[in-house]
């Protein structure tokens, strides 16, 4: 088996004004498709990142992919030396060789552990869509407590999420807090939630609020990223008793040792955009059951190609204890002809490959859409701070700049 080609194909889907701690999101967001196909016409795709800097990455792979065995994906790693370029492609030649041999993802990556993937209803405050007749959930503001129980109810109906996660450092942070009492009240005190300010608490603030979140009647799964640094996190983590988690500063498998090292977290969210690919996480899952971490999965503003490799590859992580975060439910385009469903806030990962096919109208509808549009794109911390405080002006907040930590 030898591949033939690699296509390189941005896109531009629209995307809902969810707010976080470096401002808000843009009405178009970038995603770029990966397609791989071997001279005997098995095609693999995969999904990342839409900024220049990833798609020049994968653009430079071509030459490097294209005559290869897609079983030789070692070599192609050390030679690429960039785990989000190699993560999509990664990705792509696994839902190839699950199509090639007509088994699901997950059996390339060693079988599943478990038959469905539970994920948490990802709930943020917002502001109103400039659309709301074509939005996929929620088009209404939501910038109070109340209203985030609204939007709640929304994911619970549609998709029976029964862990609830909510997008913090928007609010004050007694906001917040007020609003997953309201949350624990609406759903249940003991429903699964957790909380991501994005490092926008200080230490003594953080201190503070999971102090009184202890004494409250509800069910806090941990605390996601409420600090700005990994040294905050372990000072942090000696001073409360709550399982403290991160996506920011446990990127890669040279932070892991410095992490546990420190005792600055207890959780790390894994991503296979940038963990080098669905393989990658797997061996991230191994190392934290290795050193008695926990894991989950963060997730972005991904398309259904991105959404079935989130499932395959959680059904094989043996480590993985919490249910997976995930955008797609507020994603109002995608680029595969049948879209994924939640089912009890599940969604049971099926082939072969990834299980999903590409829809090509659809495909280079959101391709000319990249080309003529300004969509927001961002592969690291320091590009989503540019991007979102900018975007903040279409808002009407021209002079807002992110600070961390902000209380």
């Amino acid at each position: 088996m030898e591949i033939a080609e690699m296509e390189v194909i941005p896109v531009a889907h629209r995307e809902p004004p969810l707010r976080n701690s470096w401002g808000v999101h843009s009405e178009l967001a970038a995603r770029t498709i990966v397609r791989v196909t071997t001279r005997d016409g098995e095609v693999g795709v995969g999904e990342t990142y839409g900024d220049e800097q990833v798609i020049e990455a994968l653009e430079g792979a071509v030459d490097l992919v294209e005559g290869r065995d897609p079983y030789e994906v070692r070599p192609l790693e050390l030679r690429l030396q960039d785990s989000m370029a190699y993560g999509a492609i990664d990705t792509a030649l696994v839902d190839l060789l699950g199509r090639a041999h007509d088994e699901p993802a997950y059996n390339v990556l060693g079988g599943r552990v478990r038959d469905e993937v539970e994920f948490s209803g990802y709930l943020f405050y917002k502001h109103a869509d400039s659309d709301p007749d074509s939005a996929a959930i929620a088009p209404e503001e939501v910038l109070s407590a109340e209203a985030m129980v609204e939007e709640a109810r929304q994911f619970v109906d549609r998709g029976g999420f029964g862990t609830l996660k909510l997008k913090g450092g928007v609010l004050y942070p007694d906001e917040e807090v007020r609003t997953l009492d309201l949350l624990a009240e609406e759903f249940g005190r003991d429903t699964p939630l957790r909380i991501d300010p994005n490092g926008t608490w200080s230490v003594e603030t953080a201190t503070r609020l999971a102090k009184r979140l202890r004494g409250m009647d509800l069910h806090l799964q941990f605390l996601e990223d409420p600090v700005p640094s990994m040294n905050a996190h372990a000072r942090l983590k000696r001073r409360v008793d709550y399982p403290v988690a991160t996506n920011m500063f446990v990127t890669e498998f040279e932070h892991v040792a410095p992490a546990v090292e420190m005792d600055a977290v207890d959780v790390v969210l894994s991503d296979h955009h940038y963990w080098g690919g669905m393989r990658g996480n797997v061996r991230l899952d191994d190392v934290a059951g290795t050193l008695d971490l926990g894991v989950g999965m963060h997730s972005n503003s991904h398309l259904g190609v991105s959404m079935a490799a989130m499932a395959h590859v959680a059904a094989a992580m043996p480590t993985l204890r919490y249910a997976c975060d995930s955008h797609y439910p507020w994603m109002a385009d995608d680029v595969v002809t049948e879209p994924l469903s939640f089912e009890a806030g599940c969604i049971k990962p099926e082939g072969p490959g990834l299980g999903v096919e590409l829809d090509e109208a659809e495909l280079q509808r959101l391709h000319r859409q990249y080309e003529e549009g300004d969509p927001l794109a961002y592969s690291s911390v320091s590009s989503m701070a540019a991007e979102y405080a900018d975007a903040m002006s279409d808002v009407g907040r021209s002079d807002w700049l992110p600070n961390k930590p902000r209380w």
